[in-house]
């Protein structure tokens, strides 16, 4: 005889849960297999000396940066001083034509003094007038102070 498959029952089963969710996972810290090894240092040669001696590339070389400043200031301080002596020179000559301005006035205002005539002095008062600068002497205030 054949067996008929038993007759399903009107319960049903309960229905699978779903495992509970964890949180997520913290990310492991790396291990340290992934950092490189430290290899053995290489021999050196006399070229590997003074390499190493050396800065490296594009490092400022602070001594000679000093020495070069030192020497556009000595430049500097030498040009301020040869225009200084240029200016002394210049003043120098300013003073000997403004003294001989001064003894060309000083004989004319002798020939206005002797002139009788009114309208031969009314013309030697105007001509014999000294014409101002034109040029203002600026001196700045750096070089006013000392």
């Amino acid at each position: 005889m054949a067996r008929v498959p038993a007759a399903k029952s009107a319960r049903k089963t309960p229905a699978r849960k779903a495992p509970a969710r964890k949180a997520p996972a913290k990310r492991p810290a790396p291990s340290r297999a992934a950092v490189p090894a430290v290899s053995a240092p290489a021999p050196t040669t006399t070229a590997t000396r003074a390499t190493a001696a050396a800065p490296p590339a594009g490092s400022i070389d602070l001594a000679g940066g000093l020495r070069g400043l030192l020497a556009s200031v000595e430049t500097e301080v030498r040009a301020v001083g040869a225009l200084s002596e240029r200016i002394d020179e210049l003043v120098t000559q300013l003073n000997d034509v403004r003294d001989e301005q001064a003894k060309r006035l000083l004989v004319l205002d002798a020939l206005r003094s002797s002139v009788q005539d009114t309208n031969l002095g009314t013309f030697l008062d105007k001509a014999i007038r000294p014409r101002r600068t034109r040029v203002p002497e600026v001196v700045p205030d750096r070089l006013a102070q000392g």
